[in-house]
């Protein structure tokens, strides 16, 4: 059966009452969220996306309007671009470790996966000589990463980003990147990665790094028209409009990006700062490459080969962490930190007995 293995997972088995499983921002809820009748739009004509939130969109990261392509969330973005740009046999580089979904999807439509590599020892950064060797095996078509770097949090630099574009063009493939985290930096977020070259898309959403989720509100940005033009095209299978509910209230978020970036940041700094002290305190136990801004980290353990038994044990503590196996790297877990204060004191309160729980327990 076709399925994402780690999808599955998290609708039947992620939520937990102190959730460090979460990969997004805490859910934001309709108060914190100033909207009036006028941003409930029921009925409409938006063929190829509602035109006022494509413009905001674009205004926003700095494409043209006619280079946005909207989709369901990070994820419906992905498997669009995946769906419209490549045909079973094609060949697509994924970095390792990298979120599983994304893998699923092109398995799924019958793409030839191989790998490049990211290594803790590096700082999880990617090895540009893995990337080289890959896409000289040929017939690349398209590269894919996230970054920020998911599960690691790990955001690579603009130098760093334009040599993986370059190779990838060199090699005639596409790249996309997932920067649905990028928003989560701020001020220090770098421009939008689209703008790397005319090869180049980017998925992206109001989900991870807002609270948005529920909104369904994610899109690709283009590095050309015709790029764009082949994913509306590929839309045209799944619907003939698009949520203009969803729509209306993105287009109120989008007018609110500075207050829901403060909310981010309230939750997020004091969480980072108790994250950063709890991976101090537990350094015997625990390695980590943690980000200077994130909303996720990536431990190793130092005593265990897996964190399945470890997240088993948690799960009776009402406490739940993503077991590394999802992520290609059993012996690490991946920990979010953007729900609430309390919450996540409580559940590294339970972390830190499960590192110090007796072997075997």
């Amino acid at each position: 059966m076709k399925t994402s293995l780690y999808m599955r997972w998290a609708k039947e088995h992620a939520a937990a009452r102190y959730n460090l499983a979460n990969s997004g921002l805490l859910a934001c809820g309709a108060g914190e969220l100033a909207f009036g009748l006028e941003d409930v739009l029921i009925n409409g004509v938006a063929p190829d996306g509602y035109p006022p939130l494509l413009a905001a969109i674009g205004a926003r990261y700095g494409v043209e309007a006619e280079r946005v392509v909207p989709a369901a969330g990070t994820s419906g973005a992905n498997f669009l671009a995946f769906t419209a740009l490549l045909e079973p046999g094609d060949v697509a580089l994924v970095e390792r470790p990298t979120y599983e979904p994304l893998l699923a999807a092109l398995q799924a439509l019958g793409v030839q996966v191989r790998r490049f590599e990211r290594r803790f020892e590096e700082g999880w950064r990617v090895d540009l000589d893995s990337l080289h060797a890959s896409l000289a095996g040929g017939r690349v078509r398209l590269v894919v990463l996230t970054n920020p770097h998911n599960p690691t949090g790990v955001l690579l630099g603009a130098a760093e980003m334009a040599e993986i574009a370059g190779l990838a063009e060199s090699a005639g493939a596409l790249l996309l990147v997932d920067e649905v985290y990028r928003d989560i930096w701020f001020e220090d977020a770098p421009p939008s990665h689209v703008h790397l070259g005319p090869h180049v898309l980017v998925t992206n959403s109001l989900t991870k790094s807002y609270g948005l989720s529920g909104l369904r509100c994610g899109w690709v940005l283009c590095g050309t028209r015709e790029l764009a033009d082949r994913l509306r095209r590929a839309v045209d299978f799944m619907e003939a409009a698009g949520s203009l509910p969803s729509a209306g209230l993105a287009l109120a978020a989008f007018r609110q990006l500075d207050r829901l970036a403060a909310r981010a940041r309230s939750i997020l700094e004091p969480n980072l700062f108790l994250v950063r002290a709890f991976l101090a305190e537990h350094a015997d136990r625990l390695d980590c490459v943690l980000p200077e801004r994130s909303l996720m980290a990536f431990p190793r353990l130092r005593q265990e080969e897996d964190a399945q038994a470890l997240h088993d044990w948690l799960r009776g503590r009402e406490t739940s962490i993503v077991p590394g196996r999802f992520f290609d790297n059993p012996g690490f877990f991946r920990l979010g930190f953007a729900v609430r204060t309390e919450d996540v004191a409580a559940g590294l309160g339970h972390l830190a007995a499960g590192l110090r729980r007796p072997p075997g327990d």
